[in-house]
């Protein structure tokens, strides 16, 4: 066949292949090229968008999968193994069943849990190797619900210290 040509099938001729020339093959509008069932095909589903479509599974195999783009996932994701994320985004809850890890030993990075505003904040600061809580105050308050509360070394605090209840202290010892 030519450059160009076009190869019509179906009684009515409503699905086409054409050459384009030096490039490939076109599947014309939003047909489908189907493997196996009408399950599995790819196709155009609207201009610029690829669906490629499964009933059951999509699986892609290969030393390196390369995504250039957004990855928009409304599903779950199982990770078995190791994963290295650079920069994600995610809007949504997130569950770990295993140990979470920022950062090598003694090369981590900062670590911040923001709350509902944006000067509220738990950031563990890696080059000061320190935990910082911020955006505390009097009607935001730190609440630590432990049984008992360990100081390792000393504590300064600036500013007034407010105790409901019992408080002992007593001198430690080595």
């Amino acid at each position: 066949l030519a450059d160009g040509a076009v190869v019509y099938l179906g009684d009515d001729q409503d699905v086409s292949l054409t050459h384009v020339a030096d490039t490939g093959i076109l599947l014309n509008s939003t047909r489908q090229l189907q493997f196996g069932d009408s399950g599995t095909y790819i196709h155009q589903s609207a201009d610029g968008v690829l669906d490629l479509v499964s009933d059951t599974e999509i699986e892609i195999n290969a030393t390196t999968v390369d995504i250039n783009g957004a990855v928009e996932v409304s599903g779950n994701i199982d990770v078995d193994g190791t994963t290295n994320l650079d920069a994600v985004d995610i809007d949504g809850n997130v569950q770990l069943d295993g140990t979470f890890t920022i950062g090598a030993n003694d090369t981590g990075y900062d670590f911040r849990l923001w709350g509902a505003t944006a000067d509220k904040f738990l950031l563990w600061d890696e080059s000061d190797n320190m935990l910082e809580i911020t955006g505390v105050s009097t009607t935001n308050a730190l609440a630590i619900h432990v049984g008992n509360f360990y100081l390792e070394d000393s504590a300064d605090i600036n500013g007034s210290v407010n105790i409901a209840g019992d408080l002992t202290l007593s001198a430690g010892s080595d």
